[in-house]
């Protein structure tokens, strides 16, 4: 059944002289001028008169447009009377209408009963997601069962069925589409499948896929020697498509093997599966260009030319590329290692949530995440507090007074310490007299942590108010710059005098 009414075109008429058919269109003489009017006539100067020539073509033209929607609107009348405006398209009609009503009542039982189902027991995730969708589209699938058996009944009386062949179609091909979907673990490519899919069951159920795909194989570019047709395009994107799934899919599933070989690091892991997917990718894009028919040393002439545009417009892109797989390589920085990095606001500390082609992701202690180009971790000065192991050691500068028990002030100082949870006990902490100061004996604290992604600065505040709990309930001085002024010889000191108004 024909759904769509044919378009024709009224046929090109042409007037004739002397029995030969004369083209009007023609503007010109044999020698080049255009027509001008005849003689005796007033015509302003750059402005050309209409003669009856040009009335014959205007005329022509229209009644050639006037004819051909004439014929699109007598085609399509004949269409609907023929298909329409029938006794079986009335029944096929008035069947679907009473279905949908059907199915409209009787879809929200169907609903519960399917989640119902899912909830008695742990079918897995896959079932229960399965469950989920086909309740969540209960209306299309009772449609469909009460039309299937619609068609059953009508098919056994011997009547036609073209309307609800087809609307029978575009809802299966729905169901089927959005139940395939869910099996597709990305939301992206789950629904560019729904949608692909979906356009072309519903070109193919009103008859017009093969009309779409020669009108697509008969659009063609031609490029040199190498012509390219739309469909052939259409194919590469498809194809290119699956290929890119599946070498996601395939880098996913090595990724999660990978995941559970404990004695590989996350770095190696890392640059394994960015390499595996790097060449994945090429691949797919090799294979979907040689299936458009395109010669594949054509490239070889523009190579030059975008050699240089990589270098001009991608460098900073390449130099993070490349910088990524350096540092995966080496193993100088990997996913939760805790780093502090010199940038242009300054040094930035943080542990190393994300690592990609382009930039790290470093959470800070303000609970930010800062992106730094895999360049700067390259070019400038880095930290690793947890490259070799996690424990660190910090170093706390504490002064006392000349007058204090200076073994005191030391024991105080480790007691402190030891008393920060987040300080280890082994090694445990020590205190160390490093040198006689201007105004006070210079000690140094020093202790081990090994949570350096929790932050250093505010244990350090911790053991140092411990420290000045403890000197404060043991009278130990901590002293303050002091100076002393010397005056040599006898000098005047001139005393205020009581009466002065100042």
């Amino acid at each position: 059944m024909a759904l769509v009414p044919p378009i024709r075109s009224a046929p090109t008429r042409h007037p004739t002289q002397g029995g030969k058919q004369v083209d009007y269109r023609a503007r010109r003489s044999e020698t080049g001028e255009p027509r001008r009017a005849g003689a005796g006539a007033v015509t302003p100067r750059g402005a050309w008169d209409m003669d009856e020539t040009d009335q014959t073509i205007i005329e022509q033209e229209v009644e050639d447009v006037a004819a051909a929607i004439a014929a699109w609107l007598q085609g399509a009348f004949q269409w609907l009377d023929a298909n329409l405006l029938t006794f079986a398209s009335a029944y096929q009609l008035a069947a679907i209408a009473i279905t949908l009503v059907l199915a409209w009542g009787l879809h929200r039982r169907f609903k519960r009963l399917l989640e119902g189902l899912g909830a008695e027991k742990p079918y897995g995730l896959r079932i229960e997601r399965l469950l989920r969708t086909i309740a969540s589209i209960s209306l299309p699938v009772v449609w469909v069962i009460f039309l299937s058996l619609t068609r059953t009944g009508f098919e056994s009386f011997g009547m036609p069925i073209p309307f609800l062949r087809l609307v029978s179609s575009l809802l299966f091909a729905f169901i089927v589409i959005n139940t395939v979907s869910i099996f597709i673990p990305s939301a992206y490519w789950s629904r560019v499948f729904s949608w692909s899919a979906w356009v072309v069951a519903a070109l193919n159920a009103v008859g017009l896929l093969d009309v779409v795909i020669e009108w697509l194989q008969a659009t063609a570019l031609t490029v040199g020697a190498v012509e390219i047709s739309a469909w052939s395009i259409v194919k590469a994107l498809i194809l290119a498509a699956i290929l890119i799934w599946a070498a996601n899919a395939i880098t996913g599933t090595v990724e999660r093997r990978l995941a559970r070989a404990g004695k590989m690091s996350s770095a190696l892991r890392l640059l394994l599966i960015r390499l595996l997917r790097l060449v994945l990718l090429f691949i797919a894009v090799i294979v979907a260009i040689s299936a458009v028919g395109i010669d594949l040393t054509a490239f070889a002439i523009f190579s030059g030319a975008i050699g240089v545009g990589v270098g001009l417009a991608l460098r900073r892109t390449i130099e993070n590329l490349i910088a990524s797989y350096s540092l995966l390589a080496d193993e100088s920085v990997r996913p939760g290692d805790v780093i502090e990095v010199e940038t242009l606001s300054g040094p930035t500390y943080g542990q190393v949530r994300k690592m990609t082609t382009r930039y790290v992701a470093v959470m800070t202690r303000d609970g930010t995440e800062t992106l730094i180009p895999n360049e700067i971790l390259m070019a400038n000065p880095l930290t690793n507090w947890s490259h070799t192991s996690k424990p660190i050691r910090r170093r706390v500068p504490v002064g006392v007074a000349y007058s204090a028990d200076i073994p005191l002030a030391r024991q105080l100082c480790v007691e402190a310490a030891a008393e920060v949870p987040r300080v280890l006990k082994d090694p445990a902490p020590r205190c160390l007299m490093r040198g006689f100061g201007d105004s006070a004996i210079d000690l140094e604290l020093r202790f081990w942590i090994n949570d350096p992604e929790n932050g250093v600065a505010n244990v350090t505040s911790d053991v140092l108010l411990r420290i000045w709990d403890k000197f404060q309930t043991h009278a130990v001085e901590v002293p303050f710059p002091r100076r002393d002024v010397t005056l040599s010889g006898a000098v005047a000191l001139a005393r205020p005098d009581p009466d002065s108004p100042e």
